[in-house]
């Protein structure tokens, strides 16, 4: 509750005095370099986040890493009325194709409407394919009956941007656990589900109380650490993050961004991570997506496609950063 510092902007942000100000700036991801570990409040009022900010964490695509999903020529159509009779057909996906090996990430990035989250939705199967393939370990997923899916859902899992609309308020968290895991047949009692639910829970940093709390009694982030653990309760390959940070404060967007790598180098899981923020998805990311218009627009590795883009509208995507996320503040 108290004014920790206040003053011209620039001078604020390009000269802050006040540690916890200092925090706040360095907590957000940079282009100019990859720690292994972002630094959050704590680190900086610690005394403690310049040590952690020496080494890199590498980020790139080999020619031998095993591929776990390939999507080939993925599109979808939406269709609007125009007129009495008529109807008019959008391409929201048009001819998308990339790799995903296992345990990288992929970044999508894009303008909004770009048709980055309407393809991990229809990776999903939450909308139908107009076209295209996904083979996820050489099978079609989008072809697949609902019946065959079921298994292959169970591995493809999804965090949103507001992890509250998609936490049922009614139920404590244990049962938002639980539940999904006796849907799909994980645990052999009740018992084993509510132990990998407490399991869960502990790996995305979260008190055992917690299981027996309701949603509304947590804060944004913890909510999406929540979010978290009911994905892992479901034992998934690939998690597909749509803007699953975008609505956080960036200290604790650092925390979340730092929980989701110990969770890939843990479980060897593979990311689509969708976000319009260049600076987290070029933290995060292997390999880079730039969708416009429904189509790729590039796709490179990481640190390649942001030192030197090759198309137009990556260049401009790329030059709409604020100069002061370059090289910190």
């Amino acid at each position: 509750g108290e004014i920790r510092e206040q003053g011209p902007a620039r001078g604020v942000f390009e000269n802050p005095q006040d540690a916890y100000t200092k925090a706040l700036l360095q907590c957000r991801p940079r282009l100019d370099r990859r720690p292994v570990r972002l630094p959050v409040i704590e680190d900086f009022m610690d005394g403690g986040a310049h040590a952690m900010n020496l080494n890199e964490r590498k980020r790139g695509i080999q020619a031998s890493d095993p591929i776990i999903l390939e999507v080939r020529n993925l599109g979808k159509d939406f269709y609007t009325r125009e007129g009495i009779f008529g109807r008019r057909k959008f391409e929201a996906v048009k001819n998308v194709s990339f790799k995903l090996p296992k345990g990288k990430t992929l970044g999508l990035v894009g303008e909004s409407g770009s048709g980055k989250t309407t393809v991990g939705l229809t990776l999903m199967r939450l909308h139908e394919a107009s076209s295209g393939e996904a083979l996820f370990e050489g099978r079609d997923i989008l072809s697949m009956s609902a019946r065959e899916f079921m298994d292959y859902k169970r591995r493809i899992q999804i965090i949103f941007q507001n992890p509250y609309a998609s936490l049922n308020p009614r139920f404590i968290i244990g049962q938002i656990l639980t539940e999904p895991m006796m849907i799909h047949g994980i645990g052999s009692s009740a018992q084993e589900r509510v132990d990998l639910a407490f399991e869960m829970l502990a790996k995305v940093g979260l008190p055992e109380v917690s299981f027996y709390k309701y949603p509304h009694e947590f804060s944004g982030g913890q909510r999406q650490r929540i979010a978290i653990a009911r994905c892992l309760t479901l034992k998934p390959d690939i998690l597909i993050c749509d803007e699953s940070v975008s609505a956080l404060d960036v200290s604790v967007q650092a925390q979340v961004l730092n929980l989701l790598q110990d969770l890939q180098d843990e479980f060897h899981l593979s990311y689509i991570f969708i976000s319009h923020d260049l600076a987290v998805v070029k933290y995060m990311s292997d390999q880079v997506m730039v969708m416009n218009q429904g189509e790729i627009v590039e796709i490179a590795d990481s640190d390649e496609i942001y030192r030197h883009p090759q198309q137009a509208y990556t260049q401009k995507l790329l030059s709409s950063i604020p100069k002061g996320w370059h090289h910190g503040a």
